[in-house]
Order: structure tokens, then sequence, then C-alpha cells
């Protein structure tokens, strides 16, 4: 029997809408929100769209600042921070729990999300976030471990939003493949500390690229 239909409200479909336009960078980190222009560009009504930014301000995509006025969140040096080492916690502890029970668990999620990989590599930005974002969910759910799943899905739209911001100001910095190699080898062959370690050498890398960047965009804007 086919599923039923998922019944969604006018205030979720605005909140998706405002989800994807801060992840996609149409809302500039760190821009003011109004809830006339949302309303006119979503085509809902101000309390549609307030609602919409309360449960924005829930996931952290956007914040309250004195006088109930409304901002994206920025992506500065300790946000940046913050993001990348949560999405470590969780994904060195899939590594691990993969490294333990890859007998059991297999490696073919992992296999093709890596040759996903190779398909993206110099392609379109979309391209590139789906194959990235898919290799480090691969493992993870490969684990088959319910909770961790769930908990890193939830940071995904965080991840996405980092990912894109990133691409938007040094475009095809990493060739795919040659950033997740030697992580795709620690995944499917290496021992418990070794896969963990690799997990994390690669997240400190982006973390160490990130910072630098958004320190430098920051001391144009100071300068320019």
């Amino acid at each position: 029997m086919r599923q039923k239909l998922e019944r969604k409200s006018l205030q979720d479909d605005a909140t998706d809408w405002l989800r994807r336009a801060i992840i996609l960078g149409e809302f500039a980190p760190g821009s003011v929100l109004t809830e006339i222009a949302l309303s006119e560009a979503i085509g809902v009504g101000r309390s549609t769209v307030r609602a919409a930014l309360f449960m924005a301000e829930g996931e952290e995509l956007v914040m309250r600042t004195p006088y109930s006025s409304w901002r994206v969140a920025p992506l500065d040096a300790q946000n940046i921070w913050e993001i990348y080492t949560l999405r470590a916690a969780f994904e060195g502890l899939a590594a691990r729990i993969l490294a333990e029970r890859r007998e059991s668990c297999g490696t073919h999620l992992v296999d093709a999300a890596f040759e996903a990989l190779h398909r993206a590599d110099g392609n379109d930005t979309d391209a590139r976030v789906a194959a990235d974002l898919g290799f480090h969910a691969s493992f993870v759910t490969q684990t088959g471990h319910g909770h961790l799943i769930r908990r890193h899905r939830s940071l995904a739209g965080k991840v996405e939003w980092l990912y894109r911001w990133s691409e938007r100001h040094w475009p095809l910095r990493q060739p795919l493949v040659a950033e997740h190699e030697s992580l795709y080898r620690a995944l499917t062959t290496a021992g418990p500390d070794e896969a963990e370690h690799a997990v994390r050498a690669h997240i400190d890398s982006s973390i160490h690229l990130d910072i630098a960047g958004a320190e430098e965009l920051a001391r144009r804007q100071a300068t320019g």
C-alpha cells in the first residue's frame, strides 16, 4: 500500500523556504531579515513569517538582536569552529564504530559514496556539495546507529551552509577525491583509533582553512 501524503502546514513551507534561502547564500551571514520583506518574497502573511523565523532561530540559522530585529547567524571563527568540532565528534564516533564492527556493518555505502566523489570532482557546486556531504553521511549511516544517524542528520543543514559559503568564496579549493582518499582508506581498512584520527584530521584541515578565510574576509570588510 502506498504511504499517505505528508501533511505540511504553510508555516512548515515558509520555514523550508527560509532555511534553504539561508543555506544557499541568498541571505548572507549577518544580514538583516525583515518580516515585511520576507512576507513579500515568500508570499505569506507576517505571522507565518514570524513563526518561520522562530523555527530558524531554533536551528541557529537566525538570531534576534535588540529591539526585536532579525539577522542571519554569522559565520565567524567561533561559529565555524563550533559547527566543525560538533561534526568531528559525531563522525569520529561513527568512524570508530564502523572500524570496530566493519565485518558485520560492511562498507558498501562508503564504497559507493567514494565513487560518487569521483563523478562530482570538478563539477558544479551542487554536485560537489551533494557528493561531499553524501560521503560523510555514508559512514555514519553504515554504522546502523540510529541515534547517531539522527543527531548527525540534524547538523546537515549547518554543514551544507558552511560548505556552500566556503565554495562561494574559494571554489574548487580542494579536489574531492584527493581530499578524501586517505580518509576512505582509513574507514575501510584501518583500526578504530586510526579511523577516528583520520576523520578528525580531515575536519581539522577544514577548520583551519575556513577560519583563516573568515578572518581574511573580515579584514577586507574592515579596510574596504
